[in-house]
């Protein structure tokens, strides 16, 4: 519901100030109407013109009152700004003061109605509106912050200084136009030359004012992560080696010792956590939180980054680049306990690479963060990555140097994590990777590299389990038609006591994973997705059977699916620290651009808060989407448990995320152990995201890191 009103609105509040400003300027001429017909003809437009700005403004107002109504936090200082403090005035005045006069004007005139028409009190009101629904019309350019944007008052003063000059001008024009002033006018040459005059000087400083904006949104050749001094209570400093850049500070942080704390940044955290005494710590590199040196690793791979053109199911070619020379990447299948070792081999031309593997909380230096944890590996390079295997279930990896460019190019792949001893085997394990490919004829939605219908052979009876791994930026619904079947696991983590379902829509999150199992009928099966129906994978007893999929059924809910079983803490529990993180969008430049900004808390990386956390601590973090985009937010290194929805807590089996889907309007509450000390992306997995500003980090106290973004790695960590 909150996105069809957040569009309707934003058109709205487009069509709002051309109607107003027309309205305003009919108003304005109804007194130097030459006749009785032409000012009553006027009138009427103006009339016209005017209820049709009330009625959009009524338009706004209730779609603000239903966004309120939804969550308060949505309607943001940026709409209680233009819709409330600047629009409402105009508008309330116009209908009080002016719209009565122009409707008797438009019923009948009479000769004195003319001169009546020009008094403040009439032609001011609908200018007001129309200088406040400006607001509206411009309202993508204001942070969606306030902690980034002029606070109330002086929103205030911009007000009453737009009322006074509009009062001043028609008050000088009905002396004028009313021989109560002689002072001679100007000639139309000089009206001409003064307003020209004006226009270039606006003009001029308009340009100033976004070139200036322009370079300061640009990064320095060079950064890091953790640039700048920051202390905190307690006396303890967590970096102190890396220069800052104009508008660019450091990340915000969280001071433990208060029970509620505040940053530079606006982002709040609450905590009773005592940092007394940790000033004489030695901090801590990231690159000395390794996996384990020693040992023979139990699993060894290869993962060699070259190009390849590779050929689809419908004969399309895409320029990849690929893991292996083959998109996706190969499989790598390994078992819970096993020490795991993985070298990266570098054979692109000119395009450094790197590897995270998404989902496993590893240890911060085998992360694969370009910039942040490591290097990115230069063309002829190569980065050996070991750590011991903690999880299982699905996983996939993917570079995260470039990544916008480089996973969207095929550099991922699945990575299927078994456990130590088997207690639910199957008969067909099918791992599928939906992925939108750039093609010789144009983008399209495949599972693999099928991007038409791929008929498999099941017999009936056999236990089937689907890894289905949505590796695209965009959320995804699929559909399995033709057999009941349950949902084991959500990014890789078992649900407790699933429940047999059919007819679901599935929603998978970019990044997102969902494991399905059902026992396969005589019928056929199909999997498909909604935004590609005619490719997917149909399961039959001979292999070339099929059936049309539905999509028709009630979303998935995983929120009351399966059963509760106890956990480490809840919603009611009280955590060491919240953030409060607000995910919205503004028009402005980032890196010299101009672009819809991604913004956090108002904020963009590399100004985005940095959440500062403490080894043993818990961590709850409160999402809001205030924009009208999807946002996949991605923690590395750890699993977040789901707390609550829109504020109806968790009543199914416990839900262990890497990847929480946090769409238009929705509030999710999720909470973590913070057991992995490392500084750790946690950004929009929307890549197209990232790369406009969602992204920010969890560190822990006392740990920094060597690398920097840029300079001459390279390095690119979106």
């Amino acid at each position: 519901m909150y996105l069809a009103v957040s569009i309707f609105d934003f058109i709205v509040s487009l069509v709002l100030f051309p109607v107003w400003l027309l309205a305003a300027l009919t108003v304005r001429r109804l007194a130097t109407r030459p006749d009785t017909r032409r000012l009553r003809r006027g009138a009427r437009i103006a009339v016209v013109l005017t209820v049709l700005g009330l009625l959009l403004a009524a338009g706004r107002l209730l779609t603000f009152s239903q966004m309120a109504g939804i969550n308060w936090a949505l309607v943001g200082d940026r709409r209680v700004i233009t819709t409330l403090l600047l629009l409402l005035p105009g508008v309330l005045a116009t209908l009080v003061l002016s719209l009565p006069k122009v409707w008797s004007a438009a019923r009948r005139s009479g000769p004195e109605e003319p001169i009546a028409l020009v008094t403040p009190r009439i032609t001011v009101p609908p200018q007001l509106a129309a200088f406040g629904a400006l607001g509206g019309f411009f309202e993508k350019f204001l942070p969606p912050d306030r902690s980034a944007a002029l606070n109330y008052p002086a929103y205030g003063l911009i007000l009453i200084a737009g009322a006074c000059w509009p009062v001043f001008r028609a008050r000088r024009r009905a002396d004028r136009l009313t021989g109560r002033t002689t002072a001679p006018q100007r000639t139309r040459g000089r009206r001409v030359a003064v307003r020209l005059g004006t226009t270039i000087v606006i003009l001029g400083m308009l340009g100033t004012l976004v070139t200036l904006e322009a370079q300061r949104s640009r990064f320095p050749d060079t950064f890091s992560m953790m640039k700048g001094t920051m202390d905190y209570g307690g006396g303890t400093t967590f970096a102190a080696d890396h220069e800052g850049h104009g508008g660019h500070g450091a990340h915000g942080g969280h001071d433990g010792a208060s029970a509620t704390t505040t940053n530079a940044l606006g982002t709040t955290g609450h905590g009773t956590g005592n940092t007394a005494g940790t000033a004489a710590a030695k901090a801590v590199g990231v690159d000395t939180l390794k996996g384990p040196r020693a040992g023979t690793p139990d699993r060894r791979f290869t993962l060699t980054a070259q190009e390849a053109t590779i050929k689809l199911a419908s004969g399309r070619t895409v320029d990849a680049w690929t893991f292996n020379g083959q998109i996706p990447g190969p499989e790598l299948r390994m078992k819970q306990g096993e020490l795991v070792e993985i070298t990266l081999v570098n054979k692109l031309k000119e395009t450094p690479v790197s590897t995270h593997w998404h989902g496993l909380d590893v240890p911060n230096g085998e992360d694969g963060v370009a910039g942040v944890t490591q290097d990115a590996v230069p063309p002829g390079g190569t980065y050996t990555y070991r750590f011991q295997v903690k999880e299982r279930g699905t996983f996939w990896y993917h570079s995260h140097q470039s990544s916008s460019e480089q996973v969207q190019r095929g550099l991922f792949g699945p990575m299927i994590i078994d456990p130590a001893q088997q207690t639910r085997p199957v008969d067909q394990d099918v791992t599928v990777q939906a992925h939108t490919w750039d093609t010789s004829q144009g983008s399209t939605l495949a599972l693999g590299t099928s991007d038409t219908l791929d008929h498999r052979t099941a017999r009936p009876g056999q236990k089937m389990r689907l890894r289905l791994v949505n590796s695209d930026i965009l959320t995804r619904t699929f559909s399995l038609t033709g057999v009941p079947y349950t949902i084991t696991a959500i990014d890789g983590m078992d649900i407790n006591e699933p429940g047999e379902l059919t007819g679901r829509r599935l929603v998978v999150a970019g990044a997102g994973r969902l494991d399905i199992e059902f026992t396969m009928p005589n019928t056929p099966v199909r999997l498909a997705s909604e935004d590609a129906k005619a490719a997917g994978i149909a399961f039959s007893a001979d292999g070339k059977g099929t059936l049309e999929p539905r999509f028709d059924g009630p979303e998935f809910d995983k929120m009351s699916y399966g059963k509760p079983t106890a956990q480490p803490f809840d919603a009611r529990s009280t955590f060491d620290r919240t953030f409060d993180l607000t995910l919205d969008e503004w028009l402005g430049f980032y890196n010299g651009g101009f672009a819809l900004r991604q913004t956090i808390n108002g904020k963009v990386f590399p100004d985005a808060p940095m959440l500062m956390v403490k080894e043993g601590e818990t961590i709850r973090v409160r999402f809001l989407n205030r924009g009208q985009e999807d946002h996949p937010m991605h923690l590395h290194g750890h699993h977040v448990l789901v707390l609550s929805h829109n504020g109806k807590p968790l009543t199914g089996s416990p839900i262990w995320q890497d990847t929480v889907l946090v769409r238009p309007g929705e509030a999710w509450e999720v909470a973590f152990k913070a057991d992995n000390p490392g500084i750790w992306m946690d950004h929009c997995h929307n890549f197209t995201h990232a790369q406009l500003g969602m992204v920010m980090h969890v560190a822990y106290e006392n740990v920094t890191t060597p690398y920097t973004v840029g300079g001459k790695n390279g390095n690119r960590p979106d």
